[in-house]
């Protein structure tokens, strides 16, 4: 049986369908499977923990190798099948929650940790933000093949955006797999790519909201942007006296590393 074909025949079976709310795409594609789930690695940590688990096409060979799986899905039904299709599995526990509000220190050492989900391509910006805020040591992450582009930071990039920069500072983005819309089903009106963020070291969240604002508008320049963001526009006066070359710089354009020196900065 094709991995399609167990996905269908569980959807009929139970009676349920797809949810667009729960922005559910079931990736049907064994090769894009196999080729996340060998270079994921799920075997070296001590705890992996799946977002958005849906009808178990990463669950199943997960649990294969992972000492311990969490599998954590917002979606009743899905938890349902979850629980008949897992039963004989030991190392799995399913938790039906809303991932934004699952704690996975109840369930893990963030220090050896990883992170895997197809995740919901609605609120991407706001888990990938979830999970550098809790911490891990590698996330291997779905995404909307635009948004991948955009999380790749290179200064200069015209796409740069404030999480790629703190993913670039803090550790590592890599690009697993391309994937595309017909990987799934049912199929999505875009087509993805699978991320692996691997962390190399503690990241300092609080210093995000200093980053957003020095990319409020990516097209203006660092002062225009404080300006316009009133936590920090206080802050142009300690930038003129301690990094004032880069007033008429765009955030963009800096290097990873020079980004945070000036959050670190606006945020004292």
């Amino acid at each position: 049986m094709t991995e399609k074909q167990r996905i269908d025949t569980l959807l009929k079976d139970y009676g349920f369908a797809a949810k667009k709310s729960f922005g559910q795409n079931f990736l049907v594609n064994e090769g894009i499977i196999n080729r996340i789930i060998s270079n994921m690695k799920p075997q070296e940590y001590e705890t992996v923990i799946e977002i958005g688990p849906g009808l178990g096409s990463l669950t199943l060979p997960l649990s294969e190798k992972a000492k311990k799986l969490i599998a954590v899905d917002a979606d009743r039904d899905m938890i349902t099948i979850l629980k008949d299709i897992t039963k004989e599995k030991k190392n799995v526990t399913l938790v039906q929650s809303d991932f934004l509000r699952f704690d996975p220190d109840e369930y893990s050492d963030r220090k050896n940790r990883l992170f895997v989900g197809n995740l919901p391509y609605n609120i991407t910006s706001e888990l990938i933000e979830y999970l550098l805020r809790v911490g891990f040591e590698s996330a291997g992450i779905m995404v909307q093949k635009e948004v991948g582009e955009k999380l790749d930071y290179k200064a200069g990039k015209k796409e740069n955006n404030p999480l790629g920069c703190m993913i670039s500072y803090y550790g590592s983005l890599s690009v697993v797999t391309q994937v595309d819309r017909s990987s799934f089903n049912p199929s999505p009106k875009v087509d993805s790519v699978f991320l692996k963020i691997d962390l190399d070291k503690d990241v300092d969240f609080s210093l995000y909201p200093a980053v957003k604002a020095l990319f409020k508008d990516p097209n203006k320049t660092i002062s225009n942007c404080l300006r316009q963001a009133k936590d920090y526009s206080s802050k142009i006066q300690v930038l003129k006296e301690k990094k004032n070359d880069c007033l008429a710089l765009r955030a963009r354009q800096l290097e990873p590393e020079e980004v945070i020196e000036i959050a670190k900065i606006i945020s004292l």
